[in-house]
């Protein structure tokens, strides 16, 4: 797992997520979405109802990190023991 502040571009070590039931609804069906063909280069995104929040998701394997287009700040967390 790896979890990166877009806007301070670093990674988390800890996070708490908060969820209303919408949200959660959503995520469940857009992670089911990407487990339905893992090695896609697929993401999703879930917006808070008044946009102002947003949780992007996508799902990491072997080969997407041999093979993937990931920006510098991603590898660089990738590589984080």
């Amino acid at each position: 797992m790896r979890i990166i502040d877009t806007d301070r571009e670093q990674s988390v070590r800890c996070l708490q997520l908060y969820l209303t039931v919408r949200e959660a609804r959503e995520f469940q069906q857009q992670l089911q979405h990407l487990l339905a063909d893992a090695e896609s280069n697929e993401h999703f995104h879930v917006h808070s109802d008044d946009a102002s929040r947003e949780v992007s998701c996508s799902i990491v394997t072997p080969h997407k990190l041999a093979h993937g287009t990931y920006t510098d700040l991603e590898r660089r967390v990738f590589d984080e023991k």
